[in-house]
């Protein structure tokens, strides 16, 4: 009879040698109090998982399925079950659909989304898991603003009581600032949309909107979003685009990238890319 290759003394010392290796990725994730902002690459669709200070978390969306919780289970320390803020920008399938799945696995705070009255079978679904769960759907209208430790959120759109045919124009558009750095998140707004918020934007005692390090580019680089008025006025360093690889809508188009190019801002897509991170403090 042949000697097993594996003995009671390798066991042991393999056991031990992944207990350490435990031992230090738990210290390292413990300890680093930096912030992180993750776009997540979940096909055709927006999800974007923030950690603030290695306290609290943000999830922007949840795009249309399970893949989410692939990015939530590689950024989100295994020992944290809380989203304290999440959102839903835009009340199509591809930006809410996750959320279907992460309200079985972790509990959620406090659940800020638009009120364009959505009939979908889907989103009722939503709805109604979100209640069995005592979620509560909230909104917010421009200048209200959420501070969170250090940072904070600022919103932009939309305006109270807004009454539209297209339900692109109810997208959420907001402000994350940590100190002097911004991230502007826009789901799917429409041109329409954004001309009026920057109508409203230039008026006295509301947020300003200028200088971004970071943009959200809206609708996945759709030629139904960003507007070259709205790319001067925010003037980001780099273009976020949040979209499928080989998608069936072409986004993002020519028209977009274009306008990005021309002013020579830094381009990253989650189709090339992957998932795209930024950590405050580097």
């Amino acid at each position: 009879m042949q000697e097993s290759p594996v003995t009671l003394k390798s066991l042991l010392f393999t056991l031990l040698v992944s207990i350490f290796v435990l031992l230090i990725v738990f210290i390292f994730q413990f300890t680093d109090s930096r912030t992180k902002i993750v776009f997540c690459d979940v096909g055709q669709g927006d999800a974007a998982y923030i950690r603030i200070r290695n306290q609290i978390d943000l999830l922007i969306d949840a795009g249309p399925d399970h893949k989410v919780l692939q990015c939530l289970g590689k950024y989100m320390p295994f020992w944290d079950r809380e989203i304290e803020l999440a959102f839903i920008t835009h009340e199509d399938l591809d930006h809410y659909g996750g959320f279907i799945h992460i309200i079985d696995r972790y509990q959620i705070d406090k659940l800020i989304t638009v009120n364009s009255k959505s009939s979908g079978k889907s989103y009722k679904r939503l709805e109604e898991k979100a209640q069995s769960k005592n979620i509560a759907f909230q909104f917010y209208a421009i200048g209200s603003k959420i501070k969170i430790l250090d940072s904070y959120i600022l919103f932009f759109w939309p305006p109270e009581g807004l009454k539209a045919v297209d339900d692109n124009e109810y997208s959420l558009v907001f402000l994350f600032q940590e100190k002097n750095f911004k991230v502007l998140f826009t789901g799917d707004s429409s041109p329409k949309a954004l001309q009026k918020l920057m109508q409203i934007n230039s008026k006295k005692g509301l947020f300003q909107l200028k200088k971004i390090d970071v943009l959200k580019v809206p609708h996945h680089g759709s030629s139904n979003g960003l507007t070259s008025s709205f790319l001067k006025l925010a003037d980001p360093k780099v273009a976020v685009i949040s979209v499928g690889l080989d998608n069936p809508y072409g986004h993002p188009t020519k028209q977009t990238l274009d306008l990005l190019e021309a002013k020579n801002i830094q381009i990253k897509r989650t189709d090339k890319n992957g998932d795209i991170k930024f950590i405050l403090g580097e």
